[in-house]
């Protein structure tokens, strides 16, 4: 526990009873931590972080721009190049449409086909050289000239019976396939069955209202579409729908992901295209003559892929602009932050003393003029040194020693072995050994005017304080010592642990009321660093009081000025920690890095403690011999 005013204990309670207090340490925000980063940065990477970031943005934004015309321009092109395909071959299909549709024509009006639909009442012998020397030409030779025609078929009233597969009754038509699919027109009509499969293209021949013939033209179902076939490739797909939204062909290549092994992925149908899904893009044609819609569609990553390819090849492109905008970042950084770091590095060697200023600059610029300022500021502090620190230091120095002459430590230590003397001669034990403890306290404690002793010679110090405490204290609290004799030989600020003990005493066990009160000490070695610590079992404190306490001024000379000089000693790594809780007492640690002292120092308080050690057994000895 340390020393608290009044007004500052009151002030601690206000903070504690504050709402805000009471609110948790929030983490420090991502745009804060990168805030922060930015400003500890040094000023040259401050500049390269600028100057590229002021490059890239713009690069950036054109190569953004420029990926995104080119996409849209390669999305274009390559929805016209799926036109162009798809119009190629639609036409191609449309060219054998209208062959078939001609032929049908030609056929039908035919005179030799007419005379044999109209001529009902012929012989049979008649009727047999008809059809083999007119009608089976006629019929058949269309086939030799072109692979896709399966075979040609008239369905006729006049035909009694069927010749071959050529010439059928009219009575037999409706045992066709294609006959319940056909409506009541004059036209070239076309029906197609994927499954067979086949094509059919058909015309009903009339003689006035009543139906006298069919003439069918069954072609090769693959055939017919094997152009259209052949411009689906691997991504995309193809759908051929008659007028009244009926598929007659459908072919692709869809490689979905997502789909199951064992389960056929639903084909695409012509409502999921037209209702406009992101997953495909499309082209549309339709045939005038038939009324055949044809439509070709790819996978929407299939179209992107080759935008995608764009972008790879401009990847080393914008490697290479990065590297040079790196490059011309650091060589720029460089050039304008060169005079700034050696200012810095002048700067630094000054604050440790040295007052040489090494930095010139002969340039107008602000850096110039900085330069040259600094190195008239040093001037003027030089010259105010040399003629005020260096001629009054000599002075002061004269003072110091004649005040040290004059509080002579020998006489305070005589003094004091005289009155333990006579506090032996008349057999005041405890007046004597509060007098050693006196005498052992101010002999570390000036340590013949020395700031740094050894950790041995602060354990004395601490031991003789503590005895004539508990002399005064009536032995009402206990001490316990850790000591790690490896750190003996090391070095510390003197009288650093004496205003912690005197604190842990007065506002720690002295403030406890019940149960027993018992000091620790501790002075171990934690790897690089002397770990000096002391704890009480008190009433404690809130942890954030306990935060608090090396920032109040307190009079004398407190746990604040204690901590002022630790970190001016070694720096903030080694501020003062306090750990404390309510009814379990505080602790305060204190770490030095590690330093073991000079041969010539060590035996000095070797000499001087066994020096004070024998004067102390002579006048032991002394009083002995006056009492026998």
């Amino acid at each position: 526990m340390f020393p608290i005013s009044a007004e500052a204990s009151e002030n601690i309670m206000d903070a504690v009873r504050n709402p805000i207090g009471k609110e948790p340490v929030k983490r420090m925000r991502v745009t804060e931590a990168i805030k922060c980063k930015f400003q500890n940065m040094k000023y040259r990477h401050k500049l390269i972080v600028l100057l590229v970031t002021a490059s890239l943005a713009p690069m950036i934004l054109l190569v953004w721009y420029s990926h995104d015309r080119m996409s849209s321009l390669l999305y274009e092109k390559e929805m016209e190049d799926m036109s162009s395909i798809l119009e190629q071959t639609g036409e191609g299909v449309d060219s054998q449409i209208e062959v078939f549709s001609s032929l049908l024509n030609y056929l039908t009006y035919s005179p030799d086909i007419e005379d044999l639909i109209t001529e009902k009442n012929m012989d049979n012998y008649y009727a047999y050289k008809k059809y083999t020397e007119v009608a089976d030409p006629l019929l058949t030779v269309p086939k030799s000239y072109h692979n896709a025609i399966l075979q040609i078929q008239l369905f006729a009233e006049s035909i009694k019976v069927r010749h071959e597969y050529t010439l059928v009754p009219l009575s037999e038509v409706e045992k066709e396939w294609w006959y319940e699919h056909l409506k009541e027109d004059v036209s070239v009509q076309w029906v197609v069955d994927r499954e067979r499969p086949e094509i059919a293209a058909v015309r009903r021949i009339y003689q006035g209202r009543e139906q006298t013939a069919v003439l069918c033209i069954t072609l090769d179902y693959n055939k017919i579409f094997q152009t259209f076939e052949n411009i689906i490739s691997e991504g995309s797909g193809g759908i051929i729908l008659d007028e009244d939204g009926n598929v007659l062909f459908q072919k692709e290549l869809l490689i979905d992901e997502n789909a199951k092994a064992n389960e056929p992925e639903p084909l695409v149908s012509c409502e999921n295209l037209e209702s406009g899904q992101k997953d495909y893009a499309f082209v549309k044609r339709r045939n005038a003559s038939c009324g055949w819609n044809f439509y070709l569609y790819k996978l929407q990553s299939a179209v992107n892929s080759s935008v995608s390819g764009i972008l790879v090849s401009e990847i080393p492109l914008i490697a290479v602009c990065l590297i040079i905008i790196l490059v011309l970042g650091l060589a720029f950084s460089r050039i304008f932050t060169r005079k700034i770091e050696e200012l810095t590095d002048n700067m630094n060697r000054v604050n440790q003393g040295s007052r040489e200023v090494t930095v010139d600059s002969d340039a107008d610029d602000e850096i110039g003029l900085l330069i040259r300022s600094f190195r008239s500021m040093m001037d003027e502090i030089n010259r105010l040194i040399h003629e005020v620190y260096e001629n009054k230091i000599a002075l002061k120095e004269f003072e110091l020693k004649a005040l040290t002459a004059q509080i002579n430590p020998h006489f305070l230590y005589n003094s004091l072995s005289i009155i333990n003397w006579m506090a032996i001669r008349s057999h005041q034990k405890e007046i004597s050994k509060v007098t050693l403890s006196l005498s052992m306290f101010y002999r570390t404690a000036l340590s013949k005017g020395q700031d740094m002793v050894t950790v041995d010679n602060c354990i004395q110090n601490i031991k003789a304080y503590l005895d004539i405490q508990l002399v005064m204290h009536d032995n009402e609290f206990q001490v316990m010592w850790e000591i790690d004799p490896e750190v003996k030989g090391d070095i510390v600020p003197k009288l650093l642990l004496q205003p912690v003990v005197e604190n842990a005493l007065e506002h720690g066990l002295d403030m406890k009321e019940d149960g027993e009160k018992i000091l620790k000490l501790f002075f171990v070695k934690d790897k690089e660093d002397v770990l000096l610590a002391v704890e009480d079992n008190g009433p404690g404190m809130k942890q954030e009081e306990a935060d608090k306490l090396v920032n109040y001024p307190v009079s004398g000379y407190g746990l604040k000025n204690v901590n002022d000089r630790m970190l001016l000693l070694y720096g903030e790594r080694y501020a003062i920690r306090i750990y404390s809780k309510i009814g379990q007492g505080t602790r305060v640690e204190m770490r030095i890095p590690c330093q073991s002292a000079d041969k010539e120092t060590r035996d000095e308080e070797i000499f001087s403690a066994k020096k004070f050690l024998q004067n102390s057994d002579d006048n032991s000895l002394q009083t002995d011999k006056k009492e026998r």
